[in-house]
């Protein structure tokens, strides 16, 4: 069974504009259109929109998610690329969160300066 945009936003709370603009984008190259033009989608589909969405929110480009698109659309033959990509952004998100645990741990130090200099002020 296919579903629509509309379905497709209803089931990933996703807004439909969105999904076209992915579509727009290049990022869902397979995705089937009926004989009205009206995009189509599988159960499948639905996980790689939830992939793209939580890729985007990564930092990661449309570009790079389009490559890995036209990688998927080759086969199995890519597959290694695709985790050359991935890792990648994943080293790219642990460099991230160690310079934020470096930034939490200062502001942490601060705070506790600032709560000494309220106690003595406050005797």
């Amino acid at each position: 069974m296919t579903m629509s945009v509309k379905e497709v936003s209803d089931i990933l709370r996703m807004p439909m504009s969105t999904i076209r603009f992915y579509d727009k984008k290049g990022l869902l190259p397979f995705i089937a259109r009926d004989e009205n033009g009206y995009r189509r989608f599988e159960e499948e589909d639905l996980f790689w929109l939830e992939l793209v969405r939580c890729m985007r929110s990564t930092g990661m480009s449309i570009d790079t998610l389009k490559h890995v698109a036209l990688l998927h659309m080759k086969g199995p033959e890519t597959i290694g690329e695709r985790e050359q990509i991935f890792n990648h952004q994943k080293k790219r998100l642990r460099d991230e969160q160690k310079r934020i645990d470096e930034a939490i741990a200062k502001i942490d130090k601060k705070l506790d300066i600032l709560k000494e200099m309220k106690i003595e002020f406050s005797k």
